[in-house]
């Protein structure tokens, strides 16, 4: 949108939802502690969370006991 990157670089049919991702890090022994959105603003050059996991996201973990 931005074409800050080469056209082809992403490929939407390889997305990884944050479902998909927090499944991923407790089949590997961590747990999902936090997820949050992350959205950048063009006019003000800033990046801020948000609630929409849509595009961009971030989640936080930690161990399980084992």
């Amino acid at each position: 949108m931005l074409r800050w990157l080469p056209r082809g670089t992403h490929d939407w049919h390889r997305f990884v939802t944050p479902d998909e991702f927090s499944e991923r890090m407790r089949r590997n022994g961590l747990a999902e502690v936090a997820r949050t959105g992350v959205v950048f603003n063009p006019l003000r050059r800033s990046w801020s969370t948000s609630g929409d996991t849509g595009c961009n996201y971030m989640l936080a973990a930690r161990r399980t006991a084992t």
